[in-house]
């Protein structure tokens, strides 16, 4: 018998005492309590919709979509127990890391199992903060989806009911729309699998702003340990940030809700991966508590980028996303669009809306060509790249970012050029979405395609040159449309730290490796780890502050070949701290130098029309 949805949700909340009294349907009806925290664990319940098989597969996801990374969030699972109504226990076997096979599935009535959070995991394949959890009993819970619920083989598309549990005095920040909420507890439903994991949630003392931009109501809800980001500051740029690119799509967004949940945590805590990840209706943060004065303008481009996902993949995207297989995942071959149009929309709508400057932006342009030229393969298809992410061409994933962005740059162009200046990209995008939309995603061979039918042969032949062909793109001639002069990067060889990015950590007073992504192979020889925190270089203790005249003074007595010796304070696994000395011998690395990217004072009357179309006047 099926009850209707605020009464079910409601008997899940009474018969907390007497689970065998929750009727089953074809729902999942999922219990979180987040007053119950154990050894840094949470027990999720689950009344197990109606099994019709003998035996059944229940999954956690390997995968979740706009990551890229083999996560393995099984891995997160443990004391997984399955019963019948009556309690009796039934047999269940581990298949492997993800997957639990359940034998006399008929009977299953309820599944109970152990969750630890991954921000305290310490492990070769540490999990990004964004994509992460959080069980922080007291302060905070950060509850993506994928990280705590399952499914059942062949079971994604039914719907799921989550009832949480909450702290006294704690709010639950979440894109999804609540069925009933009391100060104890909070009811949701959603009609998938999918729409779970899409609808991440945040609970701890409020911190709260909403803002309406248009037709749309956004959230902007922050958990900052230190007090040193607020919800009310980051919501004023933010509001300025949104409305702009509430014009840069022609003046209506294609969301009535969104919500930026945003995690700050301790700098003097252990390393965690950070970053953002988009949502079809919200986005995610995980990153250092620091003054916010300091963070804003790369809080403001961040935040630009993930908000435009909003377009693609929410709006366009292929039957390998819309039917995300979150255990055997199939990679599209569009990822230029997915993430290199979002991110070079990011930077443009502020240029257009007047939030930069044309030199800044053409500045942020040359560093991608830097970035991409010297860290990843220039003669790389990126629909291959695309297709292979996971694993053949996982270490060219940043360059969706870099190389991903220019190529909407001088797609943009050549759109502009092809119509006199009267459609550009955010043109064929909203076409795109006309034509495609969330619900109809298309085949990946069908997008060139259709782009060459809206936007003209000479953008289908660009696509298939220099997206599905492996020829660097000849940046001058494209720049060279709207009048912009374009000189090469240059070598250069010079001596470095290895390529290492840098933090502080305010509590120790130290400089440590945030993250070794960008390590050259003088880095890769030392043995950087993340975490590390720095003590001296060749036997000179860094200072606290300050860090500019240490440094200049280091890079200027170095002599190739001779010991460079790094002193580091490394975590352990036990949860401390040890001095390591990390060594290599002295060598210079090949530095390309970004590209000069000017507006060319003497541009023809075309070009000069051609670059007021495309920069905004």
């Amino acid at each position: 018998m099926r009850f209707p949805t605020v009464f079910s949700l409601l008997l899940l909340l009474v018969n907390l005492a007497q689970a065998s009294s929750v009727p089953q349907s074809d729902t999942y009806h999922y219990r979180l309590d987040l007053r119950e925290v154990e050894n840094d664990q949470l027990t999720v319940e689950l009344i197990a919709p109606v099994i019709r098989e003998k035996t059944i597969r229940f999954y956690m996801p390997k995968i979740i979509p706009g990551t890229y990374t083999i996560y393995d969030f099984g891995r997160f699972v443990s004391g997984l127990e399955a019963f019948d109504r009556d309690g009796r226990s039934l047999p269940v076997r581990s298949v492997d890391v993800n997957t639990w096979e359940i034998s006399e599935a008929r009977d299953l009535y309820r599944l109970t199992y152990r969750v630890d959070d991954t921000f305290d995991a310490a492990d070769d394949n540490p999990v990004s903060g964004m994509s992460g959890t959080n069980i922080e009993a007291g302060k905070n819970f950060l509850l993506n989806g994928h990280g705590f619920f399952g499914y059942f083989e062949g079971m994604k598309e039914q719907t799921f009911e989550l009832t949480v549990r909450k702290p006294e005095g704690f709010y639950g920040s979440t894109p999804m729309r609540m069925e009933c909420s009391s100060p104890g507890a909070d009811c949701f439903r959603v009609s998938n699998y999918f729409h779970l994991v899409d609808n991440p949630l945040m609970y701890c003392r409020p911190d709260t702003v909403n803002i309406r931009v248009g037709r749309a109501e956004v959230l902007v809800s922050v958990y900052s340990p230190g007090g040193a980001v607020t919800a009310e500051y980051i919501a004023e740029r933010y509001e300025r940030l949104l409305q702009a690119q509430e014009a840069y799509l022609g003046g209506d967004l294609p969301v009535d809700r969104y919500a930026f949940l945003m995690y700050f945590f301790d700098p003097s805590a252990a390393a965690i991966p950070t970053g953002a990840l988009e949502h079809n209706y919200s986005s995610v943060y995980c990153l250092p508590d620091m003054p916010q004065e300091q963070i804003i303008q790369f809080l403001v481009d961040i935040a630009a980028h993930e908000f435009f996902h909003i377009v693609t993949p929410l709006n366009i995207h292929s039957r390998e996303i819309h039917y995300f297989d979150f255990n055997g995942p199939k990679m599209s071959r569009h990822l230029w669009m997915y993430e290199g149009a979002t991110e070079y929309f990011s930077h443009h709508a502020q240029l257009t809306q007047g939030l930069i400057g044309p030199e800044d932006f053409l500045q942020v342009m040359g560093q991608k060509v830097q970035q991409s030229k010297s860290l990843y393969d220039d003669d790389l298809a990126f629909t291959d790249l695309s297709r292979q992410c996971l694993d053949k061409h996982a270490h060219e994933y940043g360059n969706v970012y870099e190389k991903g962005a220019l190529i909407n740059l001088c797609l943009d162009l050549v759109l502009h050029r092809s119509s006199g200046g009267a459609y550009g990209l955010v043109d064929l995008m909203s076409d795109l979405s006309e034509k495609f939309g969330k619900e109809r995603p298309f085949r990946d061979p069908q997008l060139f395609r259709a782009i060459g039918q809206l936007g003209g042969k000479e953008a289908r032949r660009f696509l298939k040159k220099y997206v599905a062909g492996d020829r660097p793109i000849p940046y001058e001639e494209y720049f060279a449309m709207a009048g912009i002069s374009y000189e090469p990067p240059r070598d250069s060889m010079v001596f470095s730290l290895g390529g290492v990015s840098l933090g502080f950590n305010q509590e120790t007073q130290r400089l440590f490796v945030a993250n070794t992504y960008s390590l050259n192979e003088f880095g890769r020889a030392l043995g950087y780890r993340v975490g590390d925190e720095l003590l001296a270089i060749n036997g000179k203790t860094l200072p606290s502050n300050n860090f500019g005249p240490y440094f200049q003074e280091l890079m200027g007595n170095l002599q190739e070949g001779k010991t460079f010796l790094v002193e580091v304070s490394r975590p352990t696994n036990e949860g401390g701290m040890q001095k390591v000395e990390l060594s290599a011998p002295v060598v210079r690395v090949r530095q390309l130098r970004p590209p000069t990217i000017a507006i060319d004072p003497e541009a023809s009357p075309e070009q000069v029309r051609l670059r007021q179309a495309w920069m905004g006047g």
